[in-house]
């Protein structure tokens, strides 16, 4: 009677960390079908979509003498496709979730997208980068709302220089892009702007801080607090 019982407790804890481990390997599961499907949306919309914009162009420029304009934007395609599949094999690498391949990403990117500009780009980065691995959605926002934020000072500051200081302060990452330009409106770009609105969801979304400056330029300022960003 006793063996029966002993065997009774065995098999119901066996069949409880089964059905546990089942569990688990369905969310994983999920979980990857999930990111291959956003990798998959992502290389159809961002590169079909530019990969189509540049045989267009080329078919256009093929029927006459391509101008040097026509070349020069050609080139301009090809570099944002460039970029694009960076970022997709970036953010779809489980190597980076960690805040140095954050930080490092970020900072060469937006040295990337000023570097054939009238805009000289400086930066700032932590000397010392503590070993945290960020959640990969987290990661992915944060570089987002930077890129966001630099693309608006290439398009609307008319700025001659621009600055990005990141810095790590106890459970806290903190980065700011500061320019020399003309200014900002958040009261106008809070209606009409896009790309403002997707930076705002961002944040919501990391429980960060958003503030933005306007004196001599303009210098937007994101803290992000690390407790609710981090892969437990």
């Amino acid at each position: 009677m006793f063996l029966i019982l002993l065997l009774s407790v065995f098999f119901l804890k066996y069949y409880r960390t089964a059905v546990k481990f089942k569990r688990k390997y369905k969310n994983q599961a999920a979980l990857i079908k999930a990111e291959r499907d956003r990798i998959s949306g992502e290389i159809h919309d961002e590169i079909g979509s530019g990969l189509t914009a540049i045989k267009l162009y080329a078919e256009h420029s093929a029927r006459s003498k391509p101008a040097v304009r026509e070349l020069k934007i050609m080139e301009e395609m090809i570099g944002e496709i460039t970029l694009k599949i960076r970022e997709i094999i970036w953010s779809s690498n489980t190597d980076s979730d960690h805040l140095e391949s954050l930080i490092y990403f970020m900072e060469d990117q937006i040295r990337k997208l000023f570097e054939h500009t009238d805009t000289a780009f400086t930066s700032e980065l932590p000397a010392f980068i503590p070993s945290i691995e960020l959640q990969s959605q987290s990661r992915r926002d944060c570089y987002l709302i930077a890129k966001e934020i630099a693309h608006n000072v290439l398009k609307h500051a008319q700025a001659t220089q621009v600055k990005l200081l990141i810095e790590v302060e106890k459970d806290q990452l903190i980065f700011s892009i500061k320019d020399n330009g003309t200014g900002f409106d958040p009261a106008a770009q809070r209606s009409t702007g896009v790309g403002m609105e997707n930076i705002r969801i961002r944040t919501e979304r990391l429980k960060a801080g958003l503030i933005i400056e306007n004196y001599r330029g303009t210098r937007v300022r994101i803290n992000i607090p690390m407790k609710y960003n981090v892969h437990l």
